[in-house]
């Protein structure tokens, strides 16, 4: 080699490195800049939770991002005190994230070199800053920052989640590939290739969907199997990489944490663990999947939204119409000259193969994953769960489209070097695009919802309480503040789903001040059950004495549990329910006027926490988890005002207790109806339920001989222009006829409004509505 050559093809190392940096430079600035201070929805609270005292989350367990989250938080907590361990695993999410999108960079700049010699004139001889150069400097940046900034990558890249690592793995497996197929004799490449491999499955195995084609691609190639040596390098360094997978048991062994998932101590419940048997192995859903779309269905859904969301039409758009603008035989020249050459020569070989292995791989991962895949669609937020796993597909489509635009762009310039340069310039203006498009709504910087949401929970709860629960994002949440920020550890939390686990009985020894009547939570008078399971109710009957009225339920049973339902009631409490005994009454919530004064309470930390920072629908729609805490906010306040207009109008027809005062409790009932309705009418304003309670409380008003004048609500939502001592219907009037005319015109509009509804018809008491409306409707003077 004399020194021309060996001077180009260091020059060419140098400037495909410098495009690795100036990408991850700009797409780390990015991410850091909007990156959540706070965990994000979906898993990110478990992983960090589970990470901080190094447990083990949900099946297959992560072992690695379970060390570099122990890593960077113990880190963390010693030099960088004042930021959220949430927030320093989110900068390294950002960091993952931004490598993986300078390789996409560095792979589609050299999966490009052989393309331009196919002019007659190669990148050496022209020169670093000839117009072929400068071009596919200009393609491959454009497609590092295009991935980066495409919504899904912009959001996973920089939360607390296994998938910026896996991107960072996806990239740099496809990188070695590259090398290899440069220089397929290298030992030491693949042993590199297999050790990546095997540590990229430590964090998520639908690696292997990757791995694989490579595997095939890399034996034929090389012939391992007749070069017992090589063979045992590679084997012995995949070993080396899933190894890791070791420090599960030894963590479970010597750190035991209440609140971890699985019994990993044992070769069953290791191998367990490791096939996700929770869930089902190779699946991603447990619940009923009989409506599940098909393979089908599923990659044309993947194709529909990469190309209208991911991958912007724009792009496609811009390069179509350049197209137009030269003769369409030359560009069918010029391609016919780049397929010869990459054809005839090694370099173009090289690149070719690599290419052919990344589609290959592309095809498998669609039809192995989406033929396996089991979680419908048709659900906006399952469909958003399922949506993460597409990011692996679309990395694979950015470096084939990567490529290919280079390959567009050589033909349509038809050797014109200021046309080249010309497009160039269009292609690098791509990204700044899409960064465009997708800011505002990729922008988490002042997403801290979960953490407020999760202390709207925690914070009311009396001390010492017992919480069970049954919801995915307060677990996750919850499991967060208690693990890392040491928020209410005096509060002892239980997911019930993983209570309904064979395995639970190996953690009962640590609920320290919990009794467990039997192995693990099932339904009742069932085998499982027969062989030393317990009922929700016999749950809570050995665990009152303990706990007394301080236990919380959040989210539904598992099981339907008639017994539970027959002793105990669930009193609206916040953002959870209060399980009490239906044998012990308690004056302090079981009347109307106490439980709105005791319900209160809760209510106020949830407002100074939510009211004013709900998550936005357009930023935030169904598909994203910040939806749910929106959602479950509203119920909640809902729940808590129907159970208060029913107490209020219980004791209000109850004979014996004629004297009590119910007027404020219905009023503020119907108050904080009106409020969910006015907030959330999407949801609220064709509900049967809420036109029928409203009306129900605004007749009440109507009937009431309690008072004068109306009752003062307290404003703890803040939405008052006044300040909290005025009503904010004061508006209307203070005087006893005003008032009551105004209720009666509110009575009018929602039963209305609640019989033209075809659903309530199934409502109880829809018939007697019907004729009390009827009724009053008739008794009025003609034109009323």
């Amino acid at each position: 080699m004399n020194s021309s050559s060996s001077s180009n093809i260091i020059n060419e190392s140098s400037l495909g490195v410098s495009i690795f940096i100036l990408t991850a430079s700009i797409v780390f600035s990015v991410y850091t800049s909007t990156a959540s201070h706070s965990i994000a929805g979906g898993d990110s609270g478990e992983l960090v939770g589970e990470g901080c005292q190094l447990g083990t989350s949900h099946p297959p367990g992560y072992p690695l991002y379970t060390v570099i989250v122990y890593l960077v938080t113990t880190f963390g907590k010693k030099y960088y005190p004042t930021l959220s361990p949430a927030y320093l695993v989110n900068i390294t999410s950002c960091l993952f994230g931004s490598i993986s999108s300078g390789l996409i960079s560095l792979i589609v700049y050299k999966l490009t070199s052989g393309i331009n010699n196919g002019s007659g004139s190669g990148n050496t001889k022209e020169g670093l800053l000839s117009p072929q150069v400068v071009a596919r400097c200009s393609v491959a940046l454009s497609t590092g920052l295009l991935s980066a900034f495409s919504p899904l990558m912009w959001q996973y890249n920089t939360s607390a989640e296994v998938f910026a690592l896996h991107n960072l793995f996806v990239t740099l497996i496809v990188y070695v590939l590259v090398i290899y197929n440069s220089m397929p004799n290298s030992t030491w490449i693949v042993a590199l290739g297999s050790f990546l491999s095997g540590l990229a499955m430590t964090n998520q195995h639908t690696s292997i969907l990757l791995i694989l084609p490579v595997i095939v691609h890399v034996f034929y190639k090389s012939s391992i199997l007749s070069k017992p040596r090589l063979l045992i390098i590679s084997t012995l360094s995949f070993l080396a990489g899933i190894s890791l997978y070791l420090l599960l048991p030894y963590f479970a062994i010597t750190n035991p944490h209440a609140g971890s998932w699985g019994d990993v101590t044992s070769l069953s419940g290791f191998i367990h663990h490791f096939l996700r048997r929770d869930y089902g192995t190779m699946r991603l859903f447990s619940g009923d999947d009989s409506a599940s779309e098909g393979m089908l269905t599923r990659t044309w859904w993947w194709l529909y939204e990469f190309v209208t969301t991911q991958c912007p039409l724009s792009m496609l758009f811009v390069l179509f119409s350049l197209q137009i603008i030269c003769n369409v035989d030359k560009i069918f020249q010029r391609i016919k000259d780049i397929s010869r050459h990459l054809e005839t020569t090694e370099e173009g070989q090289s690149t070719t193969s690599t290419s052919m292995v990344t589609l290959a791989s592309l095809i498998f991962y669609l039809v192995v994953f989406h033929s396996l895949s089991n979680l419908p669609l048709s659900n906006p937020l399952l469909f958003g769960i399922h949506q993460r796993f597409w990011m692996h597909p679309n990395i694979l489509m950015f470096i084939m489209n990567g490529r290919a635009m280079y390959v567009a762009v050589s033909a349509i310039s038809c050797r014109s070097p200021r046309r080249l340069l010309a497009l160039s310039v269009v292609v690098l203006l791509l990204p700044f695009a899409t960064y465009h498009q997708n800011y505002n709504t990729r922008d988490q910087s002042s997403n801290n919802y979960f953490r407020k949401y999760a202390l709207s929970i925690l914070e009311p709860l009396p001390s010492n309480s017992l919480l069970l629960i049954n919801y995915d994002q307060q677990w996750t949440s919850i499991r967060y503040l208690q693990e890392c920020e040491g928020v209410r550890t005096d509060i002892t939390s239980i997911n019930l789903s993983m209570m309904t686990f064979d395995w639970w009985q190996s953690k009962h020894d640590l609920y320290e001040h919990v009794s467990f009547p039997g192995t693990h939570y099932s339904r009742g008078t069932t085998l499982p059950w027969q062989n030393g399971g317990f009922t929700f109710s016999e749950f809570i009957d050995a665990n009152t004495e303990h706990f007394g009225s301080d236990i919380f339920i959040g989210g539904r049973l598992n099981f339907d549990d008639q017994e539970y339902h027959e002793s105990y009631h669930e009193i609206p409490f916040g953002l959870v329910r209060q399980i009490r005994s239906q044998e012990h009454i308690d004056i302090s919530v079981e009347t109307a006027e106490s439980y709105r004064t005791f319900s209160l309470q809760p209510w106020t930390t949830i407002a100074n926490h939510l009211s004013t920072d709900l998550p936005c629908e357009k930023k935030y729609p169904q598909t994203e988890w910040e939806w749910t805490i929106r959602r479950e906010f509203f119920d909640h306040m809902v729940s808590r005002s129907t159970h208060l207009l029913n107490l209020a109008l219980n004791e209000k027809n109850d004979s014996s207790s004629s004297t009590t005062s119910v007027l404020p409790s219905i009023v503020e009932s119907a108050l904080w109806l009106e409020l969910a309705s006015s907030w959330d009418n999407d949801t609220y304003a064709e509900q049967s339920s809420m036109k029928k309670n409203l009306g129900l409380a605004y007749m009440n008003m109507v009937r009431s001989k309690e008072s004068i004048t109306f009752p003062i609500v307290e404003d703890i939502f803040g939405y008052s222009t006044s300040n909290n001592d005025t009503n904010w219907w004061s508006s209307e009037s203070n005087e006893y006829n005003d008032w009551k005319e105004w209720a009666s015109t509110r009575w009018r509009y929602e039963w209305e409004a609640f019989l033209g509804l075809e659903s309530s018809k199934s409502e109880p008491g829809y018939l007697q509505i019907k004729q009390i409306y009827d009724t009053v409707m008739s008794s009025l003077p003609a034109g009323r």
